[in-house]
């Protein structure tokens, strides 16, 4: 075998198509080209989603329809084939899974699913266990604990005008307790009220006799003036003669 030779495999290599090269090559005048068009110029420069003018397939696939749950909880998948590397007797944690960097995040939650074999006796705290991760954890002597999740926290919704706030009750003793202490509280109230009210009645009686006073000398004056203008009237009129006789 000498370098001249070599031969490539047959049908492995291909020779590179010429075109432009005179009419007996079969790729002459046009150079595959075709006939006047948009491919037989020089600057054509298309997409490769072009489709000859016609709505492309890009724009023709809907995009983000339908419901997206802004509240989807996602949890973090952990399969008891992982959990092998652990001694035996261990308290596995979340925290302890992410220092092992079993998980990235807890996200939602940790849900444990049954794929694999167990093989250490584990007591695993989860948020969430598969009906089989729980019957092979138990079988394998270990105890499968829940981590209680808190409910979550709803916005605050906005309240109709012409409803009233809501009344929270309160506790029976709590209840006692408040009226005790303001038992003297209500009490002094009480006698500032009455205070308060005699001295009120003391203003209106005075008001109403400085008023009747008012009225009673609103009255003379003007009785006083009636009769000095009926006295003027009658001392102005003429009277009658008694000596001259009608004719």
């Amino acid at each position: 075998m000498k370098l001249h030779e070599l031969q490539p495999s047959p049908g492995s290599h291909h020779s590179r198509k010429r075109v432009g090269r005179g009419p007996g090559s079969g790729h002459g005048k046009t150079a595959t080209r075709g006939q006047k068009g948009q491919r037989a110029r020089t600057s054509v420069n298309l997409p490769k989603t072009f489709e000859g003018g016609q709505t492309r397939l890009t724009m023709r696939t809907p995009k983000l329809r339908g419901f997206h749950n802004r509240w989807t909880k996602r949890f973090a998948v952990l399969n008891l084939t992982r959990l092998n590397r652990f001694e035996d007797g261990a308290e596995i944690r979340p925290e302890s899974l992410l220092e092992a960097g079993i998980i990235k995040d807890v996200g939602a939650g940790i849900k444990v699913l049954g794929t694999g074999d167990l093989r250490r006796k584990l007591t695993i705290h989860a948020h969430q266990f598969s009906a089989e991760a729980r019957r092979k954890i138990e079988a394998a002597g270990g105890t499968a604990a829940v981590i209680e999740v808190p409910p979550p926290i709803r916005p605050k919704t906005k309240r109709a005008k012409n409803q009233p706030k809501p009344v929270k009750p309160e506790p029976v003793e709590k209840a006692a307790e408040v009226e005790d202490e303001a038992a003297p509280a209500r009490a002094s109230k009480k006698a500032k009220a009455e205070q308060s009210g005699k001295a009120e009645t003391a203003e209106k009686g005075e008001k109403g006799e400085k008023r009747e006073r008012g009225e009673k000398r609103e009255r003379s004056e003007k009785a006083g003036k009636g009769a000095a203008i009926r006295a003027s009237d009658s001392e102005d009129s003429p009277k009658p003669d008694k000596g001259k006789k009608k004719s």
